[in-house]
């Protein structure tokens, strides 16, 4: 009988109450003997590790004696499931195939693929470190099966979070059978075994690396996965190394950034910049972006943190991680931006020079004043933005520009038809098939003249902590389409109403009445109006007259730009978000997956404390 149609079907004790145990085509259940509503499901997809042992895990007691109390309902469902946060997953000791490499990368010299692995001893006495309560535990034969799954604990705020199911059965065979088709099954899945991490320890807060070391470290231990860490020392210097021919990409399954925007974005403009290197392709004036075929994922530590909450729907680092270990990845289009300043006369006119690629969002004005500005005051760490965003504020700079904006002329998408992305978004799908591309012939041009606060080309909807709605809410991450934001400048007394309504959770920044916003794939900015138009041209090229651009947090000085939407260009590491007001089934599998971290008990709160 083959695995799809072979069913597992055992009794097992978790803690202390006999439960049906049952496997098919890859679902575990168990539920209560003596209650049928007692009954838990998790996919194989949701399985981090299996692990025989000899001696049972701690069912969450001694958790909870060193740590603050838990009301009776949260502690009774935690220790009826056995779950465990991940601040404190158990590593065995004996598993020594999984490695942490730690390199040091310097200013002058590039690290080598897979070196100076770490030591079993080292890695025991981590474990003692990160689990010290679980010490006596031992990998091998026994009679305990223990099964670390991830559970959707917080529907609302997107937040997963490792739990952990003892199986005590007095056979040991029937336990290794168990242990020996989930094991299989788990091989069976494409989940990387190998990454590539780039850490940025100067980001945000500056505190990357012991986040990496309380969170990060055990669960890739845990998931038996071999990270090559890389600590960066400067700026560029993660598109340096990826570009390099020293790193040889084929060795990982992966490439994983610990940090903020700017990190994430050094990492796929590199990523995509060693495509076009391997592929002879002219890396300044490129045809086509080519799309790499290896995943890449963030690890959010920085400062807003855009890309990481708009990929999850949570800066929450457990979740990120988690999805990074499933492995499972989708696309996530990016936005290339050329120099437009450069004319050719003859015939054959190349591309214009790619500048930049971007993520999140390309503003230019008050964003971009903030960012060229705030420059100065590194020494201030993440306030540095909000001391220079009052210094531009109460400026009220605006500048006079031209935007040239392409439409499909079969129909303008509406950036504000209350359809948001989320789990097997459909109008992604479609692009992906349709593969991201339409007719140029089927386009028109529409010009917008102005003086303006800002002028955004957002990628996604560039929604964080501080801004839940972002720029343009309902702006989809694989649909190869950008959403253009532009604010006109107005009185202070506005531009106040504006930042308002960008911190509100339900009010819209495009239902101000000097806000814009176009959906398109393609549009060009320029500061020399046409003469004759609504506005006066700008006189000269001087600083005074031009603001710069912010481009996923780093200054353009190029100011006269053209700006393409490129469909699911790279692919990123992350799992589907609920749809908004958690109405369960809106998207295909959400039921499945809301199955696996909540049962029939667990209605009224959804987290149990686990998501703190």
């Amino acid at each position: 009988m083959d695995k799809e149609h072979e069913v597992l079907l055992n009794a097992f004790v978790i803690a202390k109450k006999r439960y049906r145990v049952f496997y098919n085509a890859g679902i575990l259940v168990w539920e209560d003997e003596s209650s049928k509503k007692a009954k838990t499901t998790v996919p194989i997809t949701d399985v981090l590790s299996v692990v025989l042992s000899k001696l049972p895990h701690a069912n969450g007691k001694q958790w909870m004696k060193r740590n603050k109390p838990q009301t009776s309902s949260a502690k009774a469902k935690r220790e009826a499931h056995g779950s465990l946060d991940s601040d404190r997953i158990p590593v065995l000791s004996s598993s020594v195939s999984s490695t942490t490499t730690n390199t040091l990368a310097t200013n002058n010299s590039i690290p080598p693929s897979h070196s100076n692995r770490g030591s079993s001893n080292d890695l025991a006495n981590s474990d003692r470190r990160e689990g010290d309560f679980y010490d006596g535990i031992h990998s091998g034969g026994g009679n305990y099966l223990v099964i670390h799954y991830a559970a959707l604990v917080c529907p609302k705020a997107s937040r997963w979070r490792v739990r952990s199911a003892v199986l005590y059965n007095s056979e040991e065979r029937i336990v290794e059978l168990w242990c020996n088709r989930l094991t299989s099954d788990l091989r069976d899945q494409n989940r990387p075994k190998n990454l590539l991490l780039f850490l940025n320890p100067y980001g945000g807060k500056k505190n990357a690396l012991s986040l990496y070391e309380r969170f990060a470290k055990p669960l890739f231990r845990l998931a038996e996965i071999d990270v090559n860490l890389i600590i960066t020392q400067r700026a560029q210097q993660i598109y340096d190394i990826v570009t390099s021919k020293s790193i040889v990409l084929e060795n990982y399954d992966g490439l994983v950034c610990c940090g903020g925007d700017g990190t994430f974005a050094e990492l796929f403009n590199g990523l995509v910049t060693r495509t076009m290197m391997d592929l002879g392709i002219d890396v300044k004036h490129p045809p086509y972006l080519p799309k790499p075929h290896i995943p890449i994922g963030v690890i959010p530590a920085g400062s807003t943190d855009t890309v990481a909450y708009c990929l999850n729907g949570t800066t929450d680092i457990k979740t990120s991680i988690i999805h990074i270990i499933l492995g499972q990845h989708s696309g996530l289009d990016i936005a290339a931006v050329y120099d437009a300043a450069v004319v050719k006369t003859i015939d054959y006119q190349p591309r214009p020079q790619l500048l930049k690629l971007y993520a999140s969002v390309l503003s230019y004005g008050y964003l971009g004043d903030i960012a060229y500005d705030s420059e100065k005051y590194r020494w201030m760490g993440p306030k540095r933005y909000d001391y220079s965003g009052f210094k531009k504020f109460i400026g009220n700079r605006g500048y006079s520009g031209e935007i040239v904006v392409q439409f499909d002329r079969r129909g303008k998408q509406d950036p504000n038809d209350g359809v948001w992305c989320v789990d097997k978004c459909q109008r992604c799908q479609k692009a992906l098939w349709d593969g991201g591309t339409e007719e140029t012939s089927d386009q028109e041009s529409l010009v917008v003249r102005g003086k303006f606060l800002m002028v955004n080309g957002a990628n996604i909807s560039c929604a964080c902590l501080r801004s839940p709605q972002g720029f343009s809410p309902y702006c989809h991450l694989g649909d190869g389409l950008l959403d253009l934001v532009i604010v006109r400048h107005t009185s202070l007394f506005n531009n106040l109403r504006l930042l308002l309504t960008m911190t509100s959770k339900t009010k819209k920044i495009s239902d101000l009445p000097f806000v814009e916003i176009y959906r398109t794939r393609e549009f060009r900015f320029t500061t020399n109006v046409t003469p004759g138009a609504e506005t006066t041209p700008v006189i000269n090229s001087s600083s005074n007259q031009h603001s710069k651009w912010n481009c996923d947090g780093e200054v353009l000085l190029e100011t006269n730009i053209i700006v393409e939407s490129n469909c699911q260009l790279v692919r990123v590491f992350r799992r589907g978000i609920l749809p908004k007001g958690g109405s369960v089934g809106a998207a295909a599998g959400i039921e499945q997956r809301t199955a696996n971290a909540l049962n029939s008990e667990d209605k009224e709160t959804s987290c149990f404390g686990l998501c703190k």
